[in-house]
């Protein structure tokens, strides 16, 4: 399963292409809708590369696939809030609804990769307001760029609480679950370049997979 985020409709949605069919198990829409959309294509016709690309297309970065952009635009973390956990319950809960209970397979284990942690930092204004003078004007535009950062960190962030909320349900129903994304000692952008912050992230990830080798080495025993 790939997410992507469909992006012909507002507010935008969720799509999960497949190599399996859906659950079929009815659930209420999310949005009621004015007007007709074009019907999506079945998982037996999709093609890889199209999944792929559609999932990958990141704004300002790649230019969409059609009307798909990339599904880190509302699950940069797919374990639970929007996608697998809940892909995975909602496909078992119509198995047994369909009267198919031998079929249901329970979740054993939850292993999520994370691609890195970038440090805090002080925030000096997130103050927005209507200027009177060129100085409130100047403190306006520092507060707005800071302001939309935090927003766009906000609703793409993949770790802290969709960490802590896949950890609290995979508990729940008695499943192990292992979040494994290093600290890094920057941030690093998308579309990084430079020779030393990529050196300096892998460093910091070749300790933290040294730091985290009990760790692997068990959950390499348990996943054989």
């Amino acid at each position: 399963m790939v997410t992507s985020v469909l992006a012909d409709r507002h507010p935008g949605e969720l799509h999960i292409f497949r190599n399996y069919n859906p659950p079929s198990l009815k659930r209420e829409p999310a949005y009621s809708t004015s007007t007709t959309f074009k019907s999506l294509t079945i998982p037996q016709e999709q093609l890889v590369w199209r999944a792929a690309r559609s999932s990958g297309a990141a704004p300002t970065y790649f230019r969409p696939m059609g009307r798909f952009l990339d599904g880190g635009l509302l699950a940069n973390n797919p374990t639970l809030r929007h996608s697998a956990m809940t892909e995975i319950h909602q496909f078992n809960k119509s198995l047994k609804a369909e009267g198919r209970e031998m079929d249901v397979k329970k979740l054993g284990i939850v292993v999520s990769l994370g691609t890195g942690k970038p440090p805090q930092e002080v925030v000096t204004s997130v103050d927005v307001f209507r200027p009177s003078n060129p100085l409130e004007l100047a403190k306006t535009f520092v507060g707005a760029k800071e302001l939309g950062k935090m927003l766009v960190d906000c609703c793409t962030d993949s770790d802290g609480c969709a960490v802590d909320r896949a950890r609290a349900w995979c508990e729940m129903i008695d499943t192990i679950y292992q979040r494994l994304s290093p600290q890094l000692s920057q941030e690093v952008m998308l579309d990084e370049v430079s020779n030393k912050v990529l050196v300096n992230m892998l460093w910091a990830t070749l300790m933290y997979l040294f730091e985290k080798r009990e760790v692997l080495q068990s959950l390499a025993k348990m996943l054989q």
